[in-house]
């Protein structure tokens, strides 16, 4: 063998190469061996044998208790620092890092060099805190030494054989995150022996998934001719050599990331750039008239080349964000009224006006902090800023931390367009900051003004005429007029081909899909039928789903061109969205290919079985599936709802809502013992209340006492006077959340019912208004109650 590190690393791409380390790349830092471990377990708790590193945490485990033994191994672990070469990490744009060491080096490299590192240590990891498009994700296979079950937390040290198998969907998630990975990757493998079992396994499961260009090195500490030989006949290059000596070479041949500082207001938060497009630069792309009448979004190039028509409320927007105090628009409609062409044209109005103008893309975290930091640099710089944030309900979060941070600071350069679905954001809890230094502007159909517009449109640009002649042609313009607003009388229009088609826009569509080949119709409906129900669509899910060879997806996507689209999400990660080109074409589509409600119970099984949760897209997916309308909700039985809802919940524990959902099924169904132990089970899982659950325990409380049968009327107002100290206690904790007030409402009628007691939904309903400036959508709660007490008055006087 005349392999030698250079000859490793002066090929070396970092963001395409997955690192993998063992023990012997912590041990120059001072991390004990397995061999030490073992020896020092021994001596600890007197025991002879040839006994592996788990037969003998197991026998401790057994013979004394769990927290002795962990408590003694950290103790193995105490005084270790990062040294040398492993400090040299951070400097490179890893595509990801795993490792089946439980120390705590890497993670101390990085927070050293400030940089961030997302740490997945147990399948509740796999959901948390937002992470940012350029965070580095580090996968520890064997758990970590600060986190176990017997201090309480839900993440264990893999040591013993009962903690391999207590552990193996944790495991499995993490090989098929691996898996993934290294398709068309460099896979180097760091600090283990040949001799060591763990090496084997890795490597098989390596070498099972290299589908073409995938690279796999081995940089071993111990010196091993022989057994390199056996490795290097199977297509897998080794190298002698340890940590120290890999990042000295490495460091010769590639050079660190560095984030140099130009005129660009991003320069100082790259982490921006990869997840916002700007303006400047969008406007200047070729346009693409044919894709737009068709159903795509219209591009900045689009309206700038005039293909759009005007909308009213354009100017209205544009004259409240500059005049008026408030730094919020929120334009809020149906599906397919032009909510994103028309936030897109506002851009451009300010863009002409020299504002500098963002585009917030829509499948990433929206970071408060480094936008906050862009509209500090823009009032240093007397500039103002507009920040469109499309699909908005996914981000109202984030969103109303970074309006609270600029109210409290009381910086208006920047201003925010937000954009969403009417349906997908009135059922959230938005922050009381939103509406308080914001305002929505709805819309719906087009108005006499706009058709006008858009009979200007067609009467003055060519590309438009020519296709919508063949409807027009004999025509007076006000005979055309009449037409347009006809066809252009409820709340959706999608696209210009829909206005202008002589026939129902589902046909046009359909007789579309019918054009396809089998195989692309069978790719477009189930992409269709994802995107409609809230999973995020992209490359490969879909190859996991449909089994799609690689090699394969550049040809489907060319002859699906127009119909289907393949956009980057994370490049380091592999990561490439596809989407439809309208939620409402996609819409059409699932309702006809999937017609009935098992269709989507297989569709969502499937999808279930092959999610991989360490992709947080994926996570996503898990979240948006548990919407009411299209998604997992809308089955009609619950009981199917119930096992989707568990089976995510083993997918990704520290998910919320499809708990939130469980508990409400259950509570729904009068299942209110194992509704009990799903809200203790939540409570055990997660530290700190959650407002959805404090409910929920109100609403299991009064179902209890309206519905139970056999139990007397003292024991039911026992119950209400239960579920009225626990509303007490959440409507201080969370005095604006709009649904805890609701079900302090709801509470107030049982009372009224009960005992004709009316004084708690009289205080319901004084909070609801002192809470209804915050949010629009409580004003419609407050007249829903109005409505269920005049109708118990009438019942009660008659």
């Amino acid at each position: 063998m005349n392999n030698t590190l250079d000859d490793l690393t002066k090929n070396i791409v970092p963001e395409q190469t997955i690192l993998f380390f063992g023990a012997g790349s912590s041990i120059p830092s001072g991390a004990p061996s397995v061999e030490k471990i073992i020896s020092k377990l021994k001596e600890k708790y007197g025991i002879d044998g040839d006994y592996t590193l788990t037969e003998l945490t197991g026998l401790i485990e057994i013979t004394h208790d769990r927290k002795s033994l962990i408590t003694f191994l950290r103790s193995l672990f105490v005084g270790i620092n990062p040294t040398r070469g492993i400090v040299n990490l951070p400097l490179y744009k890893w595509k990801s890092i795993f490792t089946t060491n439980y120390d705590t080096l890497i993670e101390e490299s990085y927070k050293a060099a400030d940089i961030k590192l997302k740490v997945v240590t147990s399948n509740f990891d796999f959901s948390g805190s937002t992470t940012n498009y350029d965070t580095i994700k580090l996968f520890k296979v064997h758990g970590t030494i600060e986190k176990d079950i017997c201090d309480g937390d839900t993440s264990r040290i893999i040591i013993s054989d009962q903690d391999y198998d207590s552990t193996d969907d944790y495991r499995q998630q993490l090989w098929r995150r691996l898996e993934a990975d290294i398709g068309e990757s460099h896979l180097i493998i760091i600090g283990y022996s040949l001799s060591d079992p763990h090496i084997k396994n890795i490597i098989d499961r390596a070498i099972s998934s290299n589908v073409g260009a995938t690279k796999i090195s081995l940089v071993l500490y111990s010196h091993d001719e022989n057994r390199a030989k056996l490795y290097e006949r199977r297509g897998i290059k080794v190298y002698f050599g340890g940590i120290d000596e890999f990042f000295f070479s490495l460091a010769r041949q590639c050079e660190p990331v560095s984030c140099e500082k130009n005129h660009d207001y991003l320069a100082s938060t790259p982490e921006l750039r990869p997840i916002t497009l700007n303006i400047s630069h969008a406007i200047e792309r070729e346009s693409n008239f044919s894709a737009m009448f068709n159903g795509w979004p219209a591009s900045y190039s689009d309206i700038s080349n005039g293909f759009t028509f005007d909308r009213s409320i354009a100017d209205d927007i544009c004259n409240y964000l500059v005049n008026g105090e408030k730094i919020v628009s929120i334009i809020l409609g149906a599906g397919g009224v032009g909510k994103s062409t028309l936030a897109r044209k506002i851009l451009t109005k300010f863009f002409n006006k020299d504002y500098v103008c963002w585009e917030h893309q829509a499948d990433h975290p929206l970071l408060s902090e480094s936008w906050c930091k862009v509209a500090k640099l823009l009032l240093e710089e007397d500039k103002y800023g507009i920040l469109l944030i499309d699909e908005a309900h996914y981000h109202i979060r984030d969103l109303g931390l970074l309006v609270d941070k600029l109210a409290s600071e009381n910086i208006k350069n920047l201003k925010l367009v937000v954009v969403s679905s009417r349906n997908l954001w009135e059922p959230r809890i938005k922050p009381i900051n939103l509406y308080k230094h914001g305002e929505e502007h709805r819309i719906s159909k087009l108005n006499s003004l706009e058709v006008d517009s858009l009979i200007y449109l067609i009467e003055t640009n060519p590309q438009i005429r020519m296709l919508a002649e063949r409807s027009f042609s004999g025509f007076s313009r006000a005979e055309k007029k009449r037409r347009l607003l006809d066809r252009c009388d409820s709340d959706m229009f999608v696209c210009l081909k829909n206005i202008f088609a002589s026939e129902k826009f589902d046909d046009i569509i359909l007789r579309e899909y019918a054009q396809l080949d089998v195989q692309l119709q069978d790719i477009y409906k189930i992409i269709s039928a994802m995107e409609f129900s809230g999973i995020k669509v992209h490359r490969q899910l879909i190859v996991r789903l449909l089994g799609i060879p690689a090699r394969m997806i550049s040809g489907l996507l060319d002859q699906l061109s127009e119909i289907i689209v393949e956009y980057h999400i994370n490049d380091r990660e592999g990561v490439y969205g596809w989407k439809t080109r309208h939620h409402v074409i996609a819409g059409i589509i699932a309702k006809y290919k999937y017609g009935s409600s098992d269709q989507f119970v297989e569709l969502f099984k499937l999808v279930l079985e092959n999610i991989s949760p360490t992709y947080d897209i994926e996570i996503r997916s898990i979240r948006e599936l548990c919407n009411i309308e299209s998604g997992i909700m809308s089955i009609p039985d619950k009981n199917i709802q119930n096992e989707l809802l568990r089976q995510m919940i083993s997918i990704a524990p520290g998910e919320r809502i499809p708990r939130h959902r469980l508990i409400r099924n259950l509570i729904d169904s009068e299942e209110y013992e194992k509704a009990e132990t799903e809200i203790r089970i939540f409570e055990n899982d997660f530290s700190g209340k959650d407002g959805t659950v404090q409910r929920y325990k109100i609403s299991l409380l009064y179902s209890r006492a309206m519905q139970s049968q056999g139990i007397l009327l003292e024991d039911r107002k026992a119950i209400l006077d239960e579920a009225l100290g626990l509303a007490k206690i959440a409507i201080t904790k969370f005095p604006t959340h709009k649904y805890i007030l609701s079900t302090y409402a709801e509470l107030g009628l049982c009372y009224i019912m009960l005992i004709n007691n009316h004084e708690i939904f009289k205080d319901a309903l004084v909070l609801l208004k002192e809470a209804e400036p915050n949010d629009p959508d409580i004003s419609s709660m407050i007249l829903k109650f109005q409505r269920q007490v005049e109708k118990l008055y009438q019942a009660t006087s008659e």
